[in-house]
């Protein structure tokens, strides 16, 4: 039979996605033969018992199954018949449950991985967390904010076992503790060493005028230049009571030196200076 030869020669090709097409339709115009069943029976339990992906072995074995509840009711029953049925039926559930016992192997390995690789990413997430607690710079902490982020979105969490969930549950409440007690240390840190440059500038602006009095009253690009870079350029909201009695102290002798015009000036000047935002 030429179909039955074409297909011989695409099993030993090993082209078997043809192969199966062709032994389909073979078997399919014939239930009830024993010789093409078996042929077409053999093949696709040969290909479910290659070392290839899990989805494929499971199709061909699925194939092998359909025709075996095919040929089971269309053959001619016989005491040899029941036996061949029994022999083809054994050889599916054997081959069947390799198959499963093999998914299960593969799944049982992926999971495991899982929970390792869990693991790990909850290890750097607890180093990460003492970092975190160390950092003394804004820059230092935004960057540790991103690779902490970057690792939790790197955790499966539907794969944590009941440890790793309790031991993620309790970084997380942590880390809520953490960053907001940081931001407000680094806002701090940030605010002090803003507050002792301004009283350095205050200081110089005071110290200058004093100095040069006559220079700043009688040159208001002068008294611009002083004013507006070292005591106008300061965020008021930012500085600390003490640091805005200082800064009275330093406005109120400068404004007190000044002429009517001069003070006039001044005022514009402090209303017109951008303030410094770090």
């Amino acid at each position: 039979m030429e179909q039955l030869r074409l297909f011989e020669d695409l099993i030993a090709a090993n082209n078997i996605w043809d192969a199966h097409t062709v032994g389909k339709n073979l078997y399919s115009k014939d239930l009830g033969n024993k010789d093409i069943f078996s042929k077409y029976f053999d093949f696709t339990c040969t290909i479910a018992n290659y070392p290839i992906e899990i989805k494929t072995r499971k199709y061909f074995i699925s194939e092998a199954e359909t025709a075996l509840v095919f040929y089971s009711e269309n053959a001619e029953m016989s005491t040899e018949q029941l036996l061949f049925i029994k022999a083809c039926r054994d050889k599916l559930i054997k081959t069947s449950n390799a198959i499963m016992e093999l998914e299960q192997e593969i799944i049982s390995k992926h999971n495991d991985k899982l929970v390792a690789d869990n693991n790990e990413l909850l290890t750097e997430l607890v180093d990460y967390k003492n970092k975190l607690l160390s950092a003394k710079k804004q820059e230092d902490f935004d960057a540790l904010l991103i690779k902490i982020n970057e690792k939790e979105n790197t955790l499966v969490k539907d794969a944590l076992t009941n440890e790793q969930k309790a031991l993620y549950d309790t970084l997380t409440k942590e880390y809520s503790v953490i960053i907001s007690d940081k931001m407000m240390e680094l806002n701090l840190l940030s605010n002090t060493e803003y507050n002792r440059t301004a009283v350095k500038d205050f200081k110089h602006v005071f110290d200058e005028f004093r100095e040069n009095e006559a220079k700043y009253k009688n040159s208001q690009s002068q008294l611009f230049t002083l004013v507006s870079k070292r005591l106008f350029s300061y965020d008021p909201a930012k500085l600390f009571n003490e640091t805005l009695i200082y800064y009275n102290h330093v406005y109120s002798f400068v404004f007190s030196k000044l002429d009517d015009e001069g003070k006039f000036r001044l005022t514009q000047i402090s209303i017109d200076t951008e303030k410094i935002k770090r």
